[in-house]
């Protein structure tokens, strides 16, 4: 059984904009993630895949379809992409918020683990937002389209409300690292019941 981590990179090279919370953080967070695993003994495997969400052919799709037509046994699809972005106000007021959103029936079991987890451990997220995705895009959306459909898109807000997305204020000063860090807690706390208990605690 498989866990699989994404995120990508980006700025988009067609726009002045450094790519803080889009998605550098995604990819500190997989990294950091990875780092911590690695010292682990696990019973699953985990996987985590750095993409490139805009260009071909670095991006999740192919990395997806490959999965499939290996018929890789994967359980559980994290897609990691712009943690902590948020409104001006609530960063201004200091809220530490997460999204994870699904797009279908079989990832709702999943993104409605994040709160449970949040709230268990103590982690300290003021509010784990589950949302429906109904645009089956981004790199999780790349893993449905291949038949992975026990997938979620974390994300710091819900509709995505930084001022900065795609601009060039998103920069790495505007990255609320203590919310950024909470949300990889939550992730990496996740992977490690998804580890222990497999796919029955989607059930």
């Amino acid at each position: 059984e498989i866990i699989q981590l994404i995120s990508h990179k980006d700025s988009m090279s067609w726009i002045d904009s450094p790519g803080a919370h889009d998605n550098a953080v995604g990819t500190v967070a997989n990294l950091e993630i990875g780092r911590i695993l690695a010292g682990l003994s696990l019973q699953r495997t985990v996987r985590i895949l750095f993409c490139n969400e805009e260009h071909s052919p670095w991006t999740s799709r192919f990395a997806a379809d490959a999965a499939a037509d290996r018929g890789d046994n994967i359980i559980a699809v994290l897609n990691v992409d712009s943690l902590d972005g948020k409104s001006d106000e609530d960063m201004a007021a200091g809220r530490m918020l997460h999204a994870v959103g699904y797009s279908t029936e079989e990832g709702r079991p999943l993104a409605e683990l994040l709160p449970q987890v949040n709230q268990r451990y103590g982690i300290g997220l003021d509010d784990v937002q589950v949302v429906h995705k109904e645009r089956v895009n981004d790199d999780d959306g790349m893993f449905i389209k291949a038949g992975f459909r026990t997938t979620v898109m974390n994300v710091g807000s819900w509709p995505y409300s930084d001022s900065e997305y795609h601009l060039v204020g998103d920069r790495p000063q505007r990255v609320d690292l203590e919310n950024l860090k909470r949300s990889t807690q939550l992730i990496l706390a996740v992977v490690l019941e998804l580890d222990i208990n497999g796919a029955s605690c989607l059930a």
